[in-house]
């Protein structure tokens, strides 16, 4: 996502939140009594007369109730970060007769970049945004002041871990994961992030430049945001207690440099890493790659031979597509009912869920089968992000990462 980092670096000179616990759920909801135009939780988002006027913060109408309210309105407009939306707006329109679906399939800086726009310039195009907070500029800077509203139906948070849903309204996640060739190999070659900076693992470590593509940064982040825990697992592989270069100050930052001493491999995009990981026919000793998880959909597509590898201490970031009802959109019971749809409704089972649900993609609600092929999330070692750090520390690890560059 487009965002300044010299303003990133601005708010980590005045964070704290790299010592400091993480806010508990009941400071991060929605809520709070105050007068005038706003009320704000603690540290939570503000909550606008708007978003009240419009029930934004009570989840408990029904699909309905909803309805009703909708073919009213007539019209939903939502923006997507996926070409998927296309067939929700298929499936929607066939069970909602009467609220028609203006669906656009938009990249992400460009969505952001979009709506963020139309907004300032009191331009409300948007009901609905489907769209990913990798670095936590999207809680931080719309969330937080009212601009992106939460809405939770009741019904439907019933079956979504609190945790999941304490920045954002998930859609769904996937994640980063090492992946090798499963002809080469008949089990995973490695189990642990520090397997990877074993001498044997030199030259076969393919990724994108992490200047090139955020991800990889802004999970880098996470680690250090979790050090503690690579540098228990180190003692776990080695038998002894990590020492910390001079310019690590932790053992995620180790872990970094040592990854780029590895002679990483660097690819134009995440579909040349798989290409180059799971391309048949190959010859040993063979490439890892770390890429993302939907690339497993292309085995069928592109005849590759990917596996994933559930590494420890976690694979990544469990990386979430969410959904935000934008304030004074001019449809918003029909951004709420859509909602729903692509949540699946009630029960989990609704078509509007059903493009999503994927290989190498997994809802987060606790009453919805994972694709064929995808193990519960459950027992996927990922880390969950905190959008307050990452927005404040991924400037840093950045410039950590440009300064390993240069001394390549």
């Amino acid at each position: 996502m487009k965002r300044l980092w010299v303003i990133g670096l601005c708010f980590l000179a005045l964070a704290v939140s790299c010592g400091k616990a993480k806010p508990s759920n009941a400071e991060l909801s929605n809520g709070g009594d105050g007068g005038g135009e706003t009320a704000r939780a603690s540290s939570g988002p503000v909550i606008t007369d708007w978003a009240k006027t419009n029930k934004l913060d009570d989840g408990s109408q029904t699909e309905a109730e909803l309805y009703e309210l909708a073919k009213q309105e007539g019209q939903v407009t939502v923006y997507s970060i996926s070409s998927r939306i296309t067939a929700v707006k298929t499936s929607f329109e066939k069970q909602y007769p009467g609220v028609t679906v203006n669906a656009f399939d938009i990249s992400s800086n460009e969505l952001y970049e979009k709506v963020t726009r139309e907004y300032e310039a009191g331009i409300y195009n948007a009901d609905l945004v489907h769209i990913k907070d990798e670095d936590g500029a999207i809680y931080q800077e719309m969330v937080l002041p009212g601009k992106f509203i939460l809405y939770y139906p009741n019904d439907i948070i019933a079956h979504i871990p609190e945790g999941a849903r304490q920045y954002a309204m998930p859609l769904y996640v996937e994640l980063a994961q090492w992946f090798y060739n499963s002809e080469l190999y008949s089990a995973p070659p490695i189990t642990s992030w520090w397997d990877l900076t074993k001498p044997e693992w030199k030259s076969r470590l393919v990724l994108q430049d992490p200047l090139s593509a955020n991800t990889y940064i802004i999970n880098f982040t996470a680690f250090v945001e979790n050090a503690k825990l690579f540098e228990e697992d180190y003692e776990r592989v080695f038998g002894q207690k990590i020492q910390l270069s001079p310019e690590c100050p932790t053992a995620a930052h180790e872990l970094i440099k040592r990854l780029m001493d590895n002679d990483l491999i660097f690819e134009s995009s995440s579909d040349a890493v798989c290409e180059a990981v799971g391309t048949k026919g190959q010859k040993g000793p063979g490439l890892l790659g770390w890429a993302a998880s939907s690339k497993l959909r292309k085995n069928e597509s592109d005849g590759w031979v990917l596996a994933p590898i559930n590494i420890t201490p976690a694979t990544s970031l469990q990386n979430q597509n969410n959904l935000y009802i934008v304030e004074h959109a001019p449809h918003p019971n029909a951004a709420k009912l859509l909602l729903r749809w692509m949540l699946g409704g009630t029960d989990g089972k609704g078509e509007g869920f059903n493009p999503f649900n994927t290989l190498g993609g997994w809802s987060v609600r606790d009453d919805v089968t994972p694709a064929a092929g995808n193990p519960p999330l459950a027992e996927l070692r990922t880390f969950d992000g905190d959008p307050n750090y990452l927005y404040a520390n991924v400037p840093d690890i950045k410039d950590f990462w440009i300064s390993l560059q240069a001394n390549r």
